[in-house]
């Protein structure tokens, strides 16, 4: 086996030797032309002029303008079960409502230990369960108590004064 193996390197080596130019891991930069202080143009040296016979250079190509996106289709229409319902509908004010008892109207909403998405997750309540106001009940995220006594924050959004 390790004859073989051996023997195989040989033989790609000695193809390489015959077949391949040079070494491939270097690549020689082009040379440039030194600047001349008058406008008129020189002849290159008679080895430059076929070294730089291999050189293409690459056509200059301006930047691709931004594009703006296009949607194309209809105007967007809202679903039949909303129909006549405005998308940014004003929230209930629950600070007017007069008794600390609110609704789930979320299906399925966290209650969390913070007045923050990235808090830790108390608990889950479902739509139409009720909870208890415990704080102020004006601004984005309220205190409440649910039903099984558990105590933390849930977004004023998914909270109203009457069942849903």
């Amino acid at each position: 086996m390790f004859k073989l193996i051996f023997v195989t390197l040989l033989a790609l080596g000695a193809v390489l030797m015959v077949f391949g130019e040079g070494d491939g891991r270097r690549l020689d930069p082009p040379k440039a032309e030194a600047a001349t202080t008058d406008s008129t143009p020189t002849a290159p040296p008679a080895e430059a002029t076929s070294a730089s016979a291999d050189i293409v250079t690459a056509p200059v190509v301006e930047q691709t303008p931004s594009r703006q996106r296009q949607f194309p289709g209809p105007e967007l229409r809202p679903s039949p079960e909303y129909a006549g319902q405005t998308p940014d509908a004003p929230a209930e004010d629950l600070a007017a409502a007069p008794t600390n008892t609110l609704y789930v109207t979320g299906n399925t909403v966290n209650f969390r230990a913070e007045p923050s998405t990235s808090a830790d997750i108390v608990g889950k309540l479902s739509r139409g369960q009720m909870v208890v106001a415990l704080g102020e009940r004006s601004g984005d995220w309220v205190e409440i108590r649910d039903s099984n006594g558990r105590a933390g924050f849930m977004s004023a959004q998914f909270l109203s004064a009457s069942r849903p």
